[in-house]
């Protein structure tokens, strides 16, 4: 994606295209915040996850699913994305939690479990995944549009649709 400041691109992992939309003023190459916004176009989900409740069998997992069409996303997988799962390819890590494993987020505040979300994904940008992928010394297992795949850092915040209760940082994960 293009930013109309200059030529370049926003860190948005491929799996997150289309549905994180890039809000405010600081997003560079090196980070975007953004709002999930369904297809449909409602931004209000139930967040299912095992990250409330860890186990060493998982990797951490997080889905979406639209309270208007209920259409379901995987927000985020640590045994497949962000450095550690895309570029390691999540090798010391649990298995990737399955559906029965989740369970979804209910507000600290009222208990309700329909949320706004904001994600954070911060980068070390192309160059540097070039440099340190193995690209630059010829090795084929990547390519060099799969940078925006092997994030450093992500940051997912929630908002109660009921009360407006924000949780901020509720997943705030180094992913390298």
């Amino acid at each position: 994606m293009k930013d109309v400041k200059g030529d370049f691109m926003l860190p948005i992992p491929t799996h997150l295209n289309g549905v994180l939309i890039p809000v405010g003023e600081d997003n560079s190459e090196n980070k975007v915040t953004g709002i999930i916004r369904c297809s449909c176009g409602n931004q209000k989900f139930r967040v299912d996850n095992n990250i409330d409740e860890p186990t060493e069998d998982y990797s951490q997992v997080i889905k979406c699913f639209c309270t208007a069409c209920g259409k379901g996303r995987l927000l985020f997988d640590d045994k497949k994305h962000g450095w550690d799962g895309f570029v390691c390819h999540g090798e010391w890590m649990g298995e990737s939690a399955p559906d029965e494993a989740l369970s979804p987020h209910q507000c600290r505040e009222c208990k309700e479990e329909i949320h706004e979300i904001t994600v954070v994904i911060s980068s070390q940008g192309k160059q540097d995944f070039i440099e340190e992928s193995g690209i630059a010394d010829g090795e084929a297992e990547f390519k060099e549009e799969d940078w925006v795949e092997a994030f450093d850092w992500i940051d997912i915040s929630l908002k109660c649709s009921n009360c407006g209760c924000e949780e901020e940082q509720w997943l705030d994960l180094e992913t390298m």
